[in-house]
């Protein structure tokens, strides 16, 4: 376990650090507004603090608490599927559209993980697309990008 911490709070780190470089390019603040790059810098910011407690922890740990990760488990066959699934909705997203995609990604996901009746699985991920589109397409008039199908 102690190898893994180490290789996770490396990788947020470097993960971090690009995130900071790519956000100083974006415009700087104007008359006290904070430019589009504030945001993104602080999220990596507090990815490198989480990263490098992560790493104290990890070298404070006794040996005794050090422990082998089994990578083949049910819960990690859920993660595995989790983010190949995230992977395939980012990819789809822009070619689909984000109402059909996110609705199937919902489905998908709350069939897997809950197990619930059909009907309760579709108005739950049709009903959260929907609050979703409403609320960063009307409320907060962020424009969507749509892709093929709406």
């Amino acid at each position: 376990m102690r190898k893994a911490n180490f290789i996770v709070s490396g990788t947020f780190t470097l993960f971090a650090i690009f995130i900071i470089a790519i956000s100083l390019g974006y415009p700087p603040s104007n008359h006290g507004v904070p430019g589009p790059g504030m945001f993104p810098i602080i999220i990596a910011s507090l990815i490198i603090l989480s990263a490098l407690t992560l790493f104290i922890f990890t070298l404070r740990m006794p040996k005794e608490m050090d422990s082998a990760i089994d990578l083949k488990s049910k819960n990690v066959l859920n993660v595995y599927i989790t983010m190949g699934g995230l992977v395939l909705y980012f990819v789809l997203l822009p070619l689909v559209g984000f109402v059909v995609t996110t609705s199937i990604m919902l489905i998908l996901f709350i069939k897997w993980f809950s197990k619930r009746a059909w009907w309760k699985t579709i108005l739950i991920s049709v009903l959260f697309t929907v609050a979703i589109y409403l609320l960063f397409g009307s409320v907060l008039n962020v424009p969507m990008n749509f892709g093929l199908l709406i």
